[in-house]
């Protein structure tokens, strides 16, 4: 599949276009959720001047193409309407099921939850968690990481220091999260705009650094395509899709931060051989093997032994000429679905770690349950870390605790001392009590006394083992201190 993000002026034939090739889709509901939402949006635009209705119309042409239900596409038109305009969840259900109005419902309750959250770096982990278990079905995240694409290519319409601050949480949230749902085509855009936009410089320099051999670059890659696809002919090979790219500007910085030295970056030009069976890729490498001189250095078979995020491809490096280095991928084109649009069913990969899967990201292993069920019935279901909440505290950082926890579970979680002196608590801007419940997504705020208010009650309220030990600890010093 090759996503088509062209569009016109004519919003909705650009949608009706990919709508009419999908096999099932009721097009006359489409139509009336487009309709229903050009009302809504009606004299509202965007930042770029153009009509607000563009927007909506763009992500429900991408998830279209995704192939993840009608729902998803209605969802996508009108995921705006509840945030900015007077319709309500009820509104959406009543004309479009509950299910769509669910879809909408969980959209806008993470743009809530995640908006105006400042992210620090030493929580990034634990708020991605705080992300997964804020939705309950994945379509919601592939309807948000859509939504932020079209957001980066229309991003020179935002005042820098919103750029800057978008392109940091692609980078910290979106990028992995994109990762972590099989969403690699997402992944690559969503992060090279961010590179540019965060760092200019490197950007630049890399951009005159390869701007030389560039030409070069094209010209290997049109006459090594056509040079494949005469040999694939002449062998009998048919129906084998030959694609090529230059290697995208991220991924460059990347593998010089890793090489050190622009002439070891030798993937910059690659070229992808798509088959039909697996028997085919193995003989297109004997021709190709036969043809070029390869690197075997450069050499992966990702078939026989997948990455653990379920990638699977033959990689070959070739020597062309005048010292230029050409990287073949050879896969099925169903091994190719996978790796650029999921499903997510292997996502316990650490992005930039490797080939291994990183410390502290266990937790992914299982965290999406995303496959074909009995009866050609989709199930988008996340398994969401049920026996934790994710908090906030007013500096940013995200805090993660067991169900059930307590205001003063939060207080002994951010210090035994903050705990101690806790006299009271701000939950989302209002007074609490100590011992009130908390849900994903509060923010807290801890309100100190000048000295000691600990005290033996304490431990009936809070929920977490290790501020009861403490509790115990602190009461029983003071009592000896006070014999």
């Amino acid at each position: 599949m090759s996503l088509d993000l062209s569009f016109s002026d004519n919003y909705w034939q650009s949608l009706e276009v990919v709508v009419d090739k999908l096999p099932g889709f009721d097009k006359q509901l489409i139509r009336q959720a487009y309709d229903f939402m050009e009302k809504a949006h009606e004299k509202q635009k965007r930042h770029s001047g153009e009509p607000y209705i563009s927007h909506p119309v763009w992500i429900a042409k991408v998830v279209a193409q995704l192939n993840i239900g009608q729902e998803a596409v209605t969802a996508a038109l009108l995921h705006d309407c509840v945030e900015d305009t007077e319709t309500t969840i009820d509104d959406i259900a009543k004309t479009f099921g509950d299910e769509v109005a669910l879809l909408v419902s969980g959209l806008t309750e993470v743009k809530t939850k995640t908006s105006g959250i400042k992210i620090n770096k030493t929580s990034i982990e634990t708020f991605r968690k705080f992300f997964f278990s804020s939705v309950n079905d994945v379509r919601v995240l592939i309807i948000r990481l859509v939504d932020k694409l079209h957001n980066s290519l229309t991003i020179q319409y935002l005042p820098k220091n919103r750029q800057i601050l978008y392109a940091k949480n692609i980078m910290r949230i979106y990028g992995p999260l994109a990762e972590y749902v099989g969403l690699h085509y997402f992944k690559k855009r969503l992060e090279d705009i961010a590179f540019q936009i965060l760092h200019p410089k490197e950007a630049k320099k890399i951009k005159l650094m390869f701007e030389e051999q560039e030409k070069d670059e094209i010209k290997a890659l049109n006459l090594v395509a056509t040079e494949i696809e005469r040999i694939l002919k002449i062998n009998n090979i048919k129906d084998v899709a030959v694609e090529g790219r230059i290697k995208s500007l991220y991924s460059t910085y990347l593998k010089i931060k890793k090489k050190g030295d622009k002439y070891k970056v030798k993937d910059r030009v690659a070229i992808r051989v798509l088959t039909n069976n697996l028997v085919e890729c193995y003989t297109i490498l004997g021709l190709l093997h036969a043809k070029y001189r390869s690197l075997p250095e450069e050499f992966e078979d990702y078939i026989s032994a997948p990455k653990p995020n379920g990638y699977r491809s033959i990689q070959t490096t070739i020597a062309w000429r005048d010292g230029l280095t050409v990287e073949i991928q050879i896969k099925t084109k169903e091994m190719h679905e996978f790796n650029e649009f999921g499903p997510a069913s292997h996502i316990a990969y650490k992005t930039g770690r490797g080939n291994s899967v990183g410390s502290g990201m266990e937790w992914v292993k299982d965290l999406v349950k995303w496959q074909k069920g009995d009866g050609n019935i989709n199930n988008y279901q996340l398994k969401v870390l049920t026996n934790y909440i994710y908090l906030f505290t007013p500096k940013g950082d995200t805090i993660q605790l067991p169900k059930g926890s307590t205001a003063l579970d939060f207080a002994y979680r951010i210090h035994t001392s903050i705990g101690d002196r806790c006299m009271g608590v701000k939950i989302n801007g209002k007074i609490a009590k100590i011992d009130d419940e908390l849900k994903t997504g509060d923010l807290v705020e801890v309100l100190l006394s000048k000295k000691l208010n600990v005290n033996k009650n304490w431990i009936d309220i809070v929920k977490t083992s290790a501020a009861r030990e403490h509790i115990r600890k602190a009461v029983k010093f003071e009592e000896e201190d006070g014999k």
